[in-house]
């Protein structure tokens, strides 16, 4: 297939999100996700950062992933995983010599893809609310009327409805159905080479044509074990670091008491039978346990044994804020939110040392209520430790 402008989509329940950039950027300490024209990553960077970082699932594409990503989109969301899909296809097909633009009218291609992914890049089946999705994505697609349309809907209650409702779209040429099994099944129908004439004046390439060929070449995908795991819905917000919102029924772990000036600190332990890998990823929900205190500013340390993942940080007095020395930082991927808003640290496999850190908590702020519990500007520190 020869490079082609592609324009991803990344659908959600508010409306689409376009991918606007993605390229290296050797200077940052992980890869990292912003919304266009801002300088803080996005909340559910972290989560990107794990997904491409070594050893993660985007290792499993060929040529990925050898150093840091800055991943910048026209908008975010607060919860949910089904931006996962689209931004892992956009990682192959930019290693394959493919661009990337977020201009309908000057796509070749319009990728329209969700979905949450595995250890190994299957995508998960469950309810992505597809006609929702597609019903907001119409003005959308309607701009890129000229292009060729890829689609990538993931198993589930909708599939079909949203197949149906595709093909009444009244494109010019009928869009494509991408195998759901993977990533790479996908990749495999998108990114393998065929003869695309470059196109002539008044004349779009045809992609399509192409792309439907393919499609019997695309069963090899069946060999990829699919774990059973519903998404959580996505909401547009600005990009800033809120609390994730806990979707009904989600198990949370009894609140523990603070330790000092208002913070929970958790050990996040793998549960049996899984690993701290599958923990990190997300593939299983860690096992939390308080850490307590041992003397006035000092917690008890933890141990380094094989099944501690990492730590989790909370706040439990309003608008207090809470920040971890640069040790464990270091020693840690890049933070990020459990469902009940804690900020969660993961070590890193090749840095569990001991170590001492200090944690610090702003309980008040120059326009704090003066009758609060805390005095305005308060700030606790607290020391907590890391040994063999």
């Amino acid at each position: 297939m020869k490079p082609v402008s592609i324009l991803v989509v990344v659908p959600t329940t508010g409306g689409p999100v376009v991918l606007r950039s993605l390229k290296r950027r050797p200077g940052l300490p992980a890869s990292a996700a912003f919304a266009a024209g801002d300088y803080r990553p996005l909340p559910w960077s972290g989560d990107y950062a794990r997904l491409a970082a070594a050893g993660g699932p985007l290792s499993r594409l060929a040529g990925e992933v050898s150093e840091p990503y800055e991943l910048r989109l026209s908008g975010s969301f607060d919860a949910g995983r089904s931006w996962e899909v689209p931004v892992c296809l956009a990682h192959g097909l930019l290693a394959r010599g493919h661009s990337l633009t977020a201009d309908p009218e000057a796509a070749d291609l319009v990728l329209w893809a969700t979905g949450a992914v595995d250890l190994d890049l299957a995508v998960l089946p469950g309810d992505y609310a597809l006609l929702d999705k597609l019903a907001r994505s119409r003005d959308l697609l309607a701009a890129a009327a000229r292009a060729d349309l890829a689609v990538l809907l993931p198993d589930g209650p909708e599939t079909a409805e949203a197949a149906r409702a595709l093909r009444d779209l009244g494109r010019a040429r009928a869009p494509v159905i991408l195998p759901a099994a993977s990533v790479p099944a996908a990749l495999a129908v998108l990114a393998r080479p065929a003869p695309y004439p470059a196109p002539a004046a008044g004349r779009r390439p045809a992609l399509v044509a192409a792309l439907v060929a393919l499609l019997a070449a695309t069963a090899l995908a069946a060999g990829f074990a699919m774990l059973r795991a519903r998404p959580e819905a996505e909401r547009p917000v600005a990009a800033a670091a809120t609390p994730a919102p806990v979707e009904p029924g989600t198990a949370i772990a009894p609140t523990p008491d603070p330790v000092a000036g208002g913070a929970v600190v958790e050990e996040l332990a793998a549960p049996a039978g899984s690993t701290c890998r599958r923990v990190a990823f997300g593939a299983d929900p860690p096992v939390r346990r308080p850490v307590p205190s041992e003397s006035s500013g000092r917690l008890r340390a933890s141990r380094l044994a094989p099944d501690l993942c990492g730590l989790a940080f909370r706040a439990t007095l309003p608008g207090a804020r809470v920040t971890v020395g640069p040790e464990l930082a270091a020693a840690a991927l890049p933070p990020t939110r459990l469902p009940d808003g804690a900020q969660a640290y993961f070590l890193r496999e090749g840095a569990r040392r001991n170590l001492v850190y200090t944690v610090q908590v702003m309980t008040g702020s120059a326009d704090a209520d003066p009758g609060a519990a805390k005095p305005s500007g308060t700030v606790d520190r607290f020391v907590h430790g890391l040994v063999r």
